[in-house]
């Protein structure tokens, strides 16, 4: 009887003592610094979540597609949630800093917002290809190369969904009855180049990003 005690207290000094020594590690984690690489992508990546939920906004008030409206929700969800996570890895780590928001006389959306219809959808769906393609790759780096632990966690996590609204993004854009040279919209990318905010599908594909 004694010995059954004692292995009950032995376990369960041994669940304290590994709840304690996670939570140690855990709160390690959370004030882990970030390096410059790190920063700039953070600032990057609510940067575009900003984007993001500024055009699926608009969407919801243009748009009469389903498929589009859909998307569009689940952007302004997702995305939101996200940038509460990565919002929450700049407080612990102690690097606040402004997070950049789309400026509201944006080329892009100024240009998005005289569109309706099918032009407007398509374009839409476009601008998301395009900046998917782009934020994709960055997480997949962080992925790969970042030494945070908690923001390594939120890139692992986050990849699927935005590969996701990409697939939908280009579901959109593939759909028939579209002929993009009857369409014109151009976007000034943050180097200061005008391109296409949108392309045939095959040359989406093919862009080397």
């Amino acid at each position: 009887m004694r010995f059954a005690n004692l292995t009950t207290l032995v376990s369960i000094t041994c669940v304290m003592l590994c709840l304690t020594l996670a939570a140690g590690v855990a709160s390690a984690a959370d004030n882990q610094t970030l390096t410059p690489e790190e920063q700039a992508f953070l600032n990057r990546a609510m940067s575009d979540d900003a984007s993001q939920i500024a055009m699926a906004q608009m969407a919801l008030k243009k748009s009469t597609n389903p498929k589009v409206i859909a998307l569009a929700n689940t952007i302004i969800q997702e995305r939101t949630a996200l940038d509460t996570q990565l919002a929450q890895v700049l407080t612990t780590s102690g690097d606040m800093q402004n997070k950049a928001k789309p400026a509201d006389n944006d080329a892009t959306l100024t240009s998005l917002q005289s569109l309706n219809g099918d032009a407007f959808d398509k374009t839409f769906a476009g601008l998301l290809v395009r900046d998917h393609y782009q934020i994709i790759s960055a997480y997949e780096s962080m992925k790969a190369n970042c030494t945070h632990a908690g923001l390594q966690s939120i890139a692992h996590d986050a990849v699927p969904a935005l590969q996701g609204n990409l697939t939908v993004a280009l579901d959109v854009l593939r759909s028939e009855d579209w002929n993009p040279s009857a369409h014109s919209l151009t976007a000034v990318e943050s180097h200061g180049a005008k391109v296409p905010a949108y392309w045939e599908p095959i040359s989406i594909v093919a862009a080397p990003w």
